[in-house]
C-alpha cells in the first residue's frame, strides 16, 4: 500500500514538474535563437564593413596610381622649331631705331673708352 501511494505521489508530482521544463526549454530555446540571430546580424555587419575598408582601399589605390600616371608623363621641355619669318614679313617697328652717324659715334666712344687704361 505505501508502494502504491508513493507511485500516485510521484505520477501526481512529475507532470508540473515536466510542464515546468518544457516552459524552461522553450525559454532556452527562445534564448538561443536571439543570440543565433544577433550573431548573423555582426556578422552581416563585418560582412559590411569589410567590403566597405574593401572599396575603399581599391578606390585610393586607383587615385593613386592615376597620381603616378600624371606625374609620370612629363610635358615636353622641346619648343617645336620655327620657320624663320620670311624678310618682307618682318616688322622694324618693333626694333629700336638710331641713325647711321650717331651709331657711329657711339661705337667710337666706345672703342676709345676701351683702349684707354689705366
Amino acid at each position: 500500500m505505501t508502494r502504491l501511494i508513493q507511485v500516485l505521489a510521484l505520477l501526481t508530482i512529475s507532470p508540473p514538474s515536466a510542464a515546468l521544463a518544457q516552459v524552461d526549454h522553450r525559454a532556452a530555446m527562445y534564448e538561443l535563437d536571439l543570440s543565433a540571430q544577433q550573431m548573423q546580424q555582426q556578422q552581416r555587419a563585418v560582412a559590411l564593413e569589410n567590403q566597405l575598408n574593401s572599396l575603399d582601399a581599391r578606390m585610393q589605390t586607383e587615385q593613386r596610381l592615376r597620381d603616378v600616371d600624371t606625374m609620370r608623363t612629363r610635358p615636353s621641355l622641346t619648343l617645336p622649331a620655327k620657320a624663320p619669318p620670311a624678310a618682307d614679313q618682318v616688322s622694324m617697328s618693333g626694333f629700336a631705331q638710331m641713325p647711321d652717324d650717331m651709331l657711329a659715334t657711339s661705337s667710337a666712344r666706345v672703342r676709345e673708352a676701351s683702349q684707354n687704361r689705366r
